[in-house]
């Protein structure tokens, strides 16, 4: 879900901070510079990306299992179009994009849906005020700044995804400002997070660039207010949590009111690049919507619930090769007393899971086999699993990629 770029966080004047040193497994889209005329110069770029899909652990009926009904099929992961003034006083950026991630062990493939935010297609469009190369500030419907891993799969080591990436925000409409000295940067966001139309919520990330093989960042989430299951619109649970054209908030109310704090740190060594992963997330008792249910669940989250989670990233890009090779494994536990409490899987679930992902590019193309299995070391209350009960507890997911950048 998140928009958020693999290489760190684009600031309002267009640049890209925080992981800058680190060794991409696909050389994603780059910016090709116009003539903007009065305008000044003008950038675009754009990709698309698609799979097909192998799974086991489904179900015939698509609601007793984690992995839906479908073991074999073919989708659209992702397509942007993207463009931006990045230089003067006054600069913009504005983005077309739809996506859909496949969170190993928490969600399924499925089909891109235009309307799981309230603003369509468009996933970034802000203004932004740029009066000195250390600052910038941003208006409009902006990136978000929390976590490692990006909405899009080209700018992951991986194309699937942790489920730390599945608590996230995403794009969220506010103000973001960003302040830059020598290797240190830091980004303020404040905005309706999750996309709810709820002014409540802000988000920090703060990057310290320590040489040119090293570069560490804080990030966090605070919801400054309550925000109610009606104001639900945004993405994770798409139209089964209301989507862009309804309301509802299954297993929602605890994330969008949920305080975050995470940190990740890459080393890099020639081709080889390295990431841990740690974030923790938290939601208080919230009983003012104890009789209220969204989508045949309690609203009423009666005592705190947590999320913590962490992951070891990898990418190592063979010598003078096209050839790459990306993976991940994780670990996440939740806990929790209520139907709200669903992080990932069910309320109290533990998982563990790895992946690997051997990948080709030759300029603009790139195709990549995507191969996954998760284990569930505690299936949750009420539990959930895999296979036609349920019950199961272990998964394997393959996915051939292919995509075009530009």
């Amino acid at each position: 879900m998140k928009m958020k770029s693999y290489a760190g966080v684009i600031i309002g004047a267009g640049l890209t901070l925080g992981m800058t040193v680190a060794a991409h497994a696909i050389s994603g889209p780059s910016w090709v510079r116009l003539d903007g005329g009065p305008l000044g110069p003008i950038e675009v770029s754009g990709g698309l990306d698609g799979y097909f899909y192998g799974q086991d652990g489904t179900a015939t009926n698509p609601h007793a299992s984690i992995a839906g009904s479908k073991s074999i099929g073919a989708e659209i992961d992702d397509f942007m179009i993207q463009m931006r003034k990045p230089t003067g006083l006054i600069q913009f950026t504005i983005q077309a994009a739809e996506y859909t991630n496949i969170n190993l062990g928490t969600n399924r493939p499925k089909e891109i849906s235009s309307d799981a935010y309230t603003t369509g297609p468009i996933r970034a469009a802000y203004i932004t005020l740029a009066p000195s190369k250390a600052f910038s500030l941003s208006v409009g419907q902006v990136d978000s700044v929390e976590g490692y891993e990006s909405a899009f799969a080209w700018n992951n080591p991986v194309a699937l995804r942790t489920v730390i990436a599945a608590v996230e925000n995403s794009e969220s409409r506010g103000v973001s400002a960003t302040y830059t000295h020598r290797n240190l940067s830091g980004t303020l966001v404040i905005s309706d997070g999750y996309d709810t139309g709820v002014f409540n919520y802000l988000q920090f990330l703060l990057t310290d660039t320590i040489d040119a093989n090293n570069s560490l960042n804080l990030f966090g989430g605070i919801a400054l207010g309550v925000t109610g299951p009606n104001a639900f619109a945004y993405g994770s649970g798409g139209q089964s949590a209301g989507g862009a054209n309804g309301v509802g908030g299954q297993g929602q109310l605890a994330a969008v009111n949920s305080n975050m704090l995470g940190a990740w740190y890459t080393w890099t060594h020639g081709g080889l690049s390295i990431t841990p992963e740690v974030q923790y997330q938290y939601t208080g008792a919230i009983h003012r919507y104890a009789g209220v249910t969204s989508g045949g669940m309690s609203d009423d989250i009666p005592k705190q619930t947590s999320n913590f989670a962490t992951a070891v990233f990898g990418d190592y890009q063979l010598p003078k090769s096209p050839f790459s090779v990306g993976s991940w494994i994780e670990y996440a536990t939740s806990h929790g007393s209520a139907a709200q409490d669903a992080w990932f899987a069910a309320p109290n679930a533990q998982l563990a899971g790895i992946t690997v992902a051997p990948t080709w590019q030759h300029k603009n193309l790139y195709t990549r086999l995507n191969m996954g299995y998760v284990h569930l070391l505690d299936r949750g209350t009420p539990p959930a699993g895999y296979g036609n009960n349920g019950q199961g507890t272990n998964q394997v997911v393959a996915t051939l990629e292919f995509g075009l950048v530009f």
